[in-house]
């Protein structure tokens, strides 16, 4: 029989992906706390990959008009390789220096954003290369890679409905082979993830809540959100890396 614990819990995680889709947050400084406090952290990590991965197909559904499939064609292949071996190895990286690169690209992006910096042309097929791998390696050991490929999609003036439904593809992509990776190596046990199946039709709920809020959203408020997320994500990251 479910506790009331675990009632709050899901009823959190649901309001959580729901207010996700209206303003996009950190996955994994929100839900893999969240489901720390029913099991141990090791076993959290790999339960949220299981939920991100649940998340991804109804954003798919609902933003599919809004997808940039030339950003996935670029991005998803170096991002699903890397989220394999980001799964098995979880962090073979200090997590300080992998904050720090995420903090040091975002600023980046956002100056992009805010065309203080130019764009720069001969570069940009590296630096697509780079946050593919960078952030499908970042969601295969559990860390926020998104963060990351969102701050890349933003500077390059995505909405947020595109970023959404192109970033769903990707992260689905990463997080279903993510979880393969944990189920056949021990880190996770069917046990741990089916109660989540139980919980898909409320995430398929606050999906479709969310997007009916995103799109009455107006064209500036769009846009003061978008660089408002930007700088909000370098502020969590600046605080993990100087404070944590």
């Amino acid at each position: 029989m479910l506790s009331l614990q675990v009632f709050l819990i899901y009823g959190l995680l649901g309001l959580s992906t729901l207010v996700n889709i209206v303003v996009p947050f950190s996955g994994s400084a929100t839900i893999t706390p969240l489901l720390a406090m029913l099991v141990d952290p090791h076993r959290a990590i790999g339960i949220a990959t299981f939920y991100f991965f649940l998340t991804a197909p109804p954003r798919i559904f609902f933003f599919w008009e809004n997808i940039q499939w030339q950003e996935i064609k670029t991005l998803l292949l170096p991002s699903v390789i890397a989220a394999f071996f980001g799964a098995l190895a979880l962090v073979i990286i200090p997590v300080r220096w992998l904050l720090v690169t995420i903090l040091l690209f975002s600023i980046y992006f956002l100056l992009k954003k805010l065309q203080i910096i130019p764009k720069a042309k001969w570069s940009h097929r590296y630096l697509d290369h780079f946050v593919g791998l960078f952030s499908g390696f970042l969601q295969g050991t559990g860390l926020a890679g998104s963060d990351l490929r969102n701050q890349y999609l933003y500077a390059q003036d995505l909405k947020i409905a595109e970023v959404h439904g192109t970033t769903a593809v990707i992260g689905g992509a990463n997080f279903l082979v993510a979880t393969i990776v944990r189920l056949n190596t021990g880190q996770l046990a069917l046990p741990d993830i089916t109660p989540l199946l139980y919980f898909f039709p409320v995430m398929v709920l606050a999906t479709w809540l969310g997007k009916k809020a995103l799109f009455k959203l107006p064209k500036k408020v769009s846009d003061a959100l978008v660089i408002g997320i930007m700088i909000a994500v370098i502020f969590s990251f600046a605080y993990a890396v100087f404070f944590k």
